[in-house]
């Protein structure tokens, strides 16, 4: 599985490599479509910088309780939680669904653990994707002073991708962390945010299971 993979590469060599953090813009454009792999991974030394803002909005629809997508995609947002404090990078962790946002971070360094956050985290109910967009845009925008890095994680089955494509994004990284399952065969998939990624300059898709 695509999340146990990312685990196994960025966890061990984030201990080896000392003073350097991975760049994930580099390492997503490397891998591209691909499994992630050793090679495709990006590293940059940091010179003392303040460090990127790596905001996780976390879609708790029904769509993605019922496809079994979101006991997935929390136990990789657990992973790179981890990542995160081993990088000792600030996070900040919103919560979308049942037409309600909720931040369960606001921006501070990654936290050791994160389980008891997580793993009670309930899912049910529509799928706010504009506003989570629009709450965490605002955010990201009292983050000038180096680049913030967006992580989605939904299946982007959402009337809003509409309005989303024709409003454009700002300039921070979107990673699409796409959770919606292979249509079946003579179906078509909804394919929200294949849509926002072709939309977006700069956005990354990345399909982890």
């Amino acid at each position: 599985m695509a999340s146990a993979a990312l685990a196994g590469h960025v966890q061990p060599m984030a201990q080896r490599e000392a003073g350097a953090v991975l760049d994930w813009p580099a390492t997503l454009r490397a891998r591209q479509s691909q499994p992630l792999a050793d090679e495709h991974l990006r590293w940059r030394r940091s010179l003392g910088e303040p460090q990127a803002l790596h905001v996780f909005a976390l879609d708790c629809s029904a769509s993605m309780l019922e496809s079994g997508a979101f006991a997935k995609a929390k136990g990789l947002l657990l992973q790179w939680l981890r990542w995160a404090y081993l990088q000792r990078l600030p996070v900040a962790l919103l919560c979308f669904g049942a037409g309600q946002l909720q931040w369960k971070l606001l921006p501070r360094r990654a936290p050791q653990w994160n389980a008891e956050l997580i793993e009670p985290l309930l899912g049910g109910g529509g799928t706010p994707l504009a506003p989570a967009f629009h709450a965490a845009w605002k955010l990201l925008a009292k983050r000038p002073e180096a680049r913030p890095h967006l992580w989605v994680l939904s299946d982007f089955r959402s009337a809003d991708v509409l309005s989303l494509v024709q409003e454009g994004a700002p300039a921070p990284l979107h990673v699409l962390v796409d959770c919606e399952p292979a249509a079946r065969t003579g179906q078509r998939g909804f394919g929200g945010a294949e849509r926002l990624a072709k939309a977006w300059p700069g956005a990354v898709r990345l399909q982890p299971f």
